[in-house]
């Protein structure tokens, strides 16, 4: 496909491919940069108080044995809790649905969807 440059006259070849490599890039640049900002979001927000109306709730979690009492807002799966709250990754979120089942915990021995 051959394109002719206004800015300099001259002509420059874009292919289908080039174009779509660029489009994708773009896009996880987009959503990791999200991602890294929300994480150091999460951890800065968490010192301040919550929003109004927000409700939060203290509770203990047993993990691995271990009891561990964090603030947990009533929004918030059990996966983003394990994950983001209590540093856990090792809960993965998949699907959000109960679908896929990436997000399965043990509980008193049975598993369970997180998200």
């Amino acid at each position: 496909m051959e394109e002719l440059d206004i800015s300099t006259g001259a002509n420059r070849t874009v292919s289908r491919r080039t174009f779509i490599k660029g489009v994708i890039a773009a896009g996880a640049t987009a959503s990791s940069a999200a991602y890294v900002f929300r994480a150091a979001g999460a951890t800065a927000t968490s010192a301040l108080p919550s929003a109004q109306g927000a409700v939060e709730r203290l509770i203990t979690l047993n993990v691995n044995g271990q009891a561990r009492r964090v603030d947990v807002p009533k929004q918030e799966t059990l996966a983003m809790t394990l994950r983001y709250r209590l540093g856990l990754t090792g809960t993965k979120l998949g699907c959000d649905r109960a679908e896929c089942g990436a997000c399965t915990v043990l509980l008193d021995g049975v598993g369970h969807y997180s998200c």
